[in-house]
């Protein structure tokens, strides 16, 4: 494992403008952190939202921020104009695969069904042993409380293993991030042993 996959982390959120800005000032913290901790930020390329709140953050404190942009989206003008590098992809599918791929942790901030699908698609690699790192939710607002619950339910009523309620950890706030990088219990593809129950 190369010391830069190690310290790179994708993270997930949100492009839109209209909600609260608690959820911005949240993911421009997060950016802070994480840059000052001496991590690498991958995340969606974009200027908006918490999207660009976040690489805002990261850059104001010095830190590297890699956007992944599918090409229907910088035809957008949407990318964000000062990251340390854009990577522009064909599609969606292929910006997620390259996001996950090049980091050793995901976090997850909120956000819409883009956001979801990222995080549920990183959740599932995870319980079939295909990626084994941390997985960290920030809770802002309670907002992923339906989520949670979601999936506490997926567990009772034996779809998933009670065992897999270790592949993520929940945080209220992104100070609590760092610490729970370093907690998240081992994962390992051995995993796949119990994936089909």
């Amino acid at each position: 494992m190369t010391e830069e996959f190690a310290t790179t982390v994708c993270v997930y959120c949100a492009s839109s403008s209209s909600c609260d800005a608690e959820y911005h000032r949240a993911a421009a913290r997060l950016g802070e952190l994480l840059a000052r901790d001496g991590r690498t930020i991958v995340y969606g390329g974009s200027r908006n939202g918490s999207m660009g709140a976040l690489a805002d953050g990261a850059l104001r404190a010095g830190g590297h921020v890699i956007g992944v942009l599918p090409k229907f989206l910088e035809e957008l003008e949407v990318a964000h104009g000062g990251l340390s590098d854009l990577l522009i992809v064909e599609d969606m599918r292929t910006r997620k695969h390259l996001m996950l791929s090049r980091s050793s942790a995901v976090i997850a901030l909120p956000g819409g069904c883009g956001t979801f699908e990222e995080l549920l698609e990183a959740i599932t690699l995870k319980r079939l042993g295909v990626f084994l790192g941390p997985i960290v939710i920030v809770n802002t607002r309670n907002y992923f409380a339906p989520l949670l619950s979601l999936l506490e339910s997926a567990v009772r009523e034996r779809f998933m293993d009670q065992r897999h309620l270790a592949m993520w950890q929940v945080v209220a706030t992104p100070e609590e991030v760092g610490a729970a990088l370093g907690a998240a219990p081992p994962w390992s593809a051995a995993a796949r042993s119990f994936a089909a129950l």
